[in-house]
């Protein structure tokens, strides 16, 4: 049990028998009453998203999870495989488990898998990834903070600077989908 000050984005939590990662959490104290954590949890048998609010006094169950880094391999229809690099030992999961984060899998990409009873429940990225720039308009100058849009190799669209150009690495944050440096 921990409490609800102590859950933090990426953890599996379980409430009422159902397990749940959570997506985002925000602490709000106002200026009247008890500080509450407001979380956005995605619960992993459904894949819907809940809103829960939890007074910061009360307590969750974290879930047991054993984690483990994998590298990713290769896809076979709705399977995708990966293996333990220090073990050698492979593992397959399933589409539905990895949906949120498929448009960033390239092979040798390194994951962290959490498992619950045996079963893969979640797949954590590194919290950013390089990829080349397939497509853009040419360098320009202009405006600072100014941004054009670049086509990646993982077929994701993102914002740039304009002196981006198509054969560029590029560093992108894979929480928000967004930009961070040239790479």
């Amino acid at each position: 049990m921990i409490s609800a000050t102590q859950i933090r984005v990426g953890q599996i939590l379980k409430i009422n028998n159902t397990l749940f990662r959570v997506l985002k959490v925000q602490h709000i104290t106002p200026g009247k009453g008890n500080a509450v954590v407001q979380t956005e949890l995605r619960n992993l048998k459904t894949k819907n998203k809940d809103n829960m609010r939890f007074r910061s006094a009360e307590t969750v169950e974290q879930a047991d999870v054993t984690t483990q880094n994998v590298n990713f391999l290769y896809q076979e229809d709705t399977l995708y495989h990966f293996m333990d690099p220090a073990t050698f030992e492979q593992m397959e999961i399933s589409k539905d488990v990895l949906e949120d984060i498929l448009v960033y899998l390239t092979p040798e990409t390194t994951l962290t898998v959490s498992s619950y009873e045996g079963t893969a429940v979640s797949v954590t990225l590194p919290p950013k990834l390089a990829f080349e720039v397939v497509e853009c308009d040419p360098p320009t100058k202009g405006m600072a903070g100014a941004a054009k849009s670049a086509r990646l190799s993982n077929t994701m669209t993102v914002k740039v600077p304009l002196f981006i150009k198509e054969g560029d690495r590029i560093v992108v944050d894979t929480v928000s989908g967004e930009y961070l440096e040239k790479g």
